[in-house]
């Protein structure tokens, strides 16, 4: 055997023993986990090839930050649940994905630190994994049994949730779990919060909390590099030597404080 036909067969061996353990990386779950449901076969989707799943989303979930998606349907309680596990690239982008994905929750059940339920739909943000349950009736059934779902995947995600104490320092986690986003691009924004895209238009590297109030707006953006933050500033004419760790309200009617090297707290009345 040749040194090129050793190194293929390696590469392709390895390729062959890793891919199997894709799945046992998932909280995937099975008649172990509810043996009264039905399985269906499970399709597996990483990288570019989530493309052919959601066609027209998929960009959203690279925005982010995707590693993996699980995709089953389960036969349980007398209904059918279509279930989707998302594994991202951690807890922040998972809760990035959640957080513009969610909509008119009916309630947020305390299976996990951030849930959104309605009729038909019951999203999940656990540690790195960003759970879809869909049900087709809506009825008070399929809400119970999709709590049972979600509740057999959660068992076996041992990773801790997002937390957001230095994006938003002394911000109570129930007001950030019914209204923040978090964004770390163009789509992030549209989705989670349209009416600031131009305010970030043209901006890149950087990752956004933004928290809704009645008085006024918090936007908490985390910049990768020092020029990524002096493009923001530049692009809102603000001088950085105005920006500190003491809060300041600037001429353009922005409160900003500094609370790292490349993060900025801004506070913009309504």
């Amino acid at each position: 055997m040749n040194k090129f036909t050793f190194v293929l067969f390696f590469l392709l061996s390895l390729s062959i023993n890793c891919f199997p353990q894709m799945e046992g990386t998932f909280p995937a779950i099975d008649k172990s986990d509810l043996p009264d449901g039905t399985f269906q076969p499970a399709r597996t989707f990483t990288g570019a090839s989530l493309f052919g799943y959601i066609d027209g989303g998929a960009e959203l979930y690279l925005e982010y930050g995707f590693s993996a998606a699980w995709i089953s349907e389960i036969d349980f309680m007398g209904g059918k649940y279509k279930t989707e596990i998302f594994r991202m690239t951690g807890p922040e982008e998972a809760f990035g994905i959640f957080s513009v994905s969610k909509h008119r929750c009916r309630n947020m059940p305390s299976i996990s630190s951030y849930t959104c339920q309605t009729r038909y739909q019951l999203q999940i943000c656990a540690g790195s994994c960003y759970i879809s349950i869909v049900n087709s009736s809506g009825s008070e059934t399929d809400s119970i049994a999709s709590l049972r779902i979600g509740e057999a995947i959660i068992r076996k995600i041992r990773e801790p949730s997002a937390g957001f104490s230095n994006y938003l320092p002394g911000v109570q986690p129930e007001i950030i779990r019914s209204n923040a986003i978090l964004a770390k691009g163009k789509l992030g924004l549209m989705n989670g919060a349209p009416d600031w895209e131009d305010y970030f238009k043209d901006v890149t590297g950087y990752s956004v909390v933004i928290l809704s109030g009645i008085e006024n707006t918090v936007i908490s953006v985390k910049f990768k590099t020092r020029e990524d933050l002096a493009k923001f500033e530049s692009k809102h004419s603000w001088n950085p030597e105005n920006i500190s760790a003491v809060p300041n309200k600037l001429l353009s009617g922005e409160t900003v404080q500094k609370l790292s090297e490349n993060h900025l707290l801004i506070g913009i009345p309504e």
